[in-house]
């Protein structure tokens, strides 16, 4: 188990040192909901871009306390110049990233240690710190957490219809990644998504992927069950 836990790590490390992060900075258009909103560059070409923060995941705006997250983003970065970190873009050609403001703080961990957003496990190894600050966000019954069973936001979007699980980081939604149900077993290196005849009924020990080509890259192959 060590080894194999440990095995994970460094192909991990390997997969993310090729990609490079890229950087941004703009100011605020609007905020569409807590963990999206769309920016205006501060460059000569004032072009607009859609921000989606990566690794959390803020209440929908029909869910309770889904506009004051919305208000928590805005009182952060409205009137400021902002600084955005990614790598990725999704179908909608959202950037999906982190925002550092001005004064060193990051966005995303502000939003979950105010209790105005989950720690998205979305990725094959989640975050440290923000397990951390959604425990301590938690603990002193922040934000959502005075509610004892707040529903997270990707359980309220279960009901949405989706289609084929996407080959390629364009074509998937970063929203339903958890929809899309592409699991691996980092022993067997081995996927699966729900169409798969022989998908798992028990999740709990594989890793979350948002599309099939990271499988594809992390040395995992489709499971022998699955039609592609």
């Amino acid at each position: 188990m060590f080894r194999t836990k440990i095995g994970l790590v460094l192909g991990l490390m390997l997969f993310t040192a090729n990609v490079s992060a890229l950087t941004i900075k703009g100011t605020l258009i609007t905020v569409h909901q807590g963990d999206t909103f769309t920016i205006k560059s501060v460059s000569s070409d004032e072009k607009l871009y859609k921000v989606r923060l990566s690794d959390i995941d803020t209440p929908e705006l029909k869910q309770p306390f889904g506009l004051k997250a919305k208000e928590f983003t805005e009182t952060q970065v409205i009137d400021l110049e902002i600084q955005v970190e990614y790598s990725t873009t999704d179908f909608y050609g959202r950037l999906i990233g982190s925002v550092l403001l001005p004064q060193g703080k990051i966005l995303n961990e502000e939003l979950v240690r105010n209790g105005f957003a989950w720690h998205y496990r979305v990725r094959p190894l989640s975050s440290a710190t923000l397990e951390r600050l959604q425990y301590e966000a938690w603990r002193k019954k922040l934000g959502f957490w005075i509610d004892p069973s707040p529903i997270p936001p990707w359980k309220f979007r279960r009901g949405k219809i989706v289609s084929a699980p996407p080959v390629k980081e364009n074509q998937m939604d970063y929203d339903l990644i958890l929809n899309y149900g592409i699991i691996g077993d980092p022993k067997t290196k081995i996927y699966w998504w729900p169409d798969c005849k022989d998908y798992p009924e028990k999740k709990e020990k594989n890793i979350i992927f948002g599309y099939k080509q990271l499988a594809e890259d992390m040395g995992y192959r489709s499971s022998s069950g699955c039609i592609n």
